[in-house]
């Protein structure tokens, strides 16, 4: 009996092994048919740069990249003009120049480190307010998470600090004031100028999560496109308007658009819902094939 139970055992772990090698052969078959299908659908695709431009139809990221070009070209009117104006007002040669634009450099160094704690901050205030616990350990949905307000609220004291500054900037540089002033001024500027775009660069990758890259690449495109044009002009425009006016002129370009910012934190959150569901639904239509 006992030699008819051991053949028994013996034919059914032979079974066993022969049932498992077959299953390691159809896993293994599944993963090569798996792969060699992945390998068929995958094509080699060249990067289009166009395709960055479609950024700019969507109506909350059209405004914020519009506004942040303009404090960008604000900004770079001030770093622009200065070799030409401290070596018409105070003779300036090219090494007094470039030390003086250290306080400049300062204040758009400290920028984003005091970003960085100021928008932590108001990311917690905002979630407190709104009844949202913030877990540092795991990542958050931001679906339903005000981040507009989080972001603008830090943004537009800045702007408008800086807005100010900047118009004081050139009346103290048409009254040809001692240089301390407008290094001092400079230094603002850099804070709140470059603090301000800062965040708004922040705010349009937290808006454009899918493609962060693009929206990065978007940015860039249209504040540098805009600052070149505002830094090719900013000689002719002292010299035609004077200083104190042109950058009084600069400073009110400024604050007459800052209403984009209180439009962004009103509708701004209708519109990226909008675009949140627009990309699930093609997400659906993906995953069924469909085009």
């Amino acid at each position: 009996m006992s030699l008819i139970n051991f053949l028994a055992a013996r034919k059914a772990s032979k079974l066993a092994a022969q049932h498992a090698a077959l299953t390691r052969t159809s896993t293994h078959e599944s993963a090569e048919a798996a792969r060699r299908e992945l390998a068929a659908r995958r094509k080699l695709h060249f990067p289009n740069p166009l395709h960055t431009l479609r950024v700019f139809k969507e109506k909350d990221i059209g405004l914020l990249l519009f506004y942040n070009s303009i404090v960008y070209t604000a900004f770079y009117d001030i770093s622009a003009s200065t070799p030409y104006l401290f070596a018409q007002i105070y003779g300036f040669n090219d090494l007094q120049i470039g030390l003086s634009f250290i306080p400049f450099g300062v204040g758009c160094f400290i920028a984003p480190v005091m970003n960085g704690y100021l928008l932590d901050w108001n990311f917690r205030r905002v979630a407190r307010r709104a009844g949202i616990v913030v877990d540092k350990s795991r990542a958050m949905k931001l679906k339903d998470f005000p981040l507009e307000r989080a972001r603008i609220d830090v943004a537009w004291p800045l702007v408008l600090m800086g807005a100010a500054a900047m118009l004081c900037y050139g009346w103290v540089l048409h009254e040809e004031t001692s240089l301390a002033v407008p290094l001092v001024l400079q230094f603002i500027i850099g804070v709140c100028l470059t603090g301000s775009f800062n965040v708004m660069s922040v705010m349009l990758v937290d808006n454009y999560p899918m493609a962060p890259s693009t929206a990065t690449a978007a940015n860039n495109f249209a504040r540098c496109l805009m600052g070149a044009a505002g830094t090719a002009v900013i000689i002719e425009m002292i010299n035609g308007m004077g200083r104190g006016w042109c950058f009084t002129f600069i400073g009110l370009v400024v604050l007459c658009c800052s209403p984009s910012l209180w439009v962004l934190r009103k509708w701004g959150p209708g519109w990226r819902e909008e675009r949140r569901m627009r990309e699930e639904e093609k997400k659906e239509m993906s995953a069924q094939g469909r085009p």
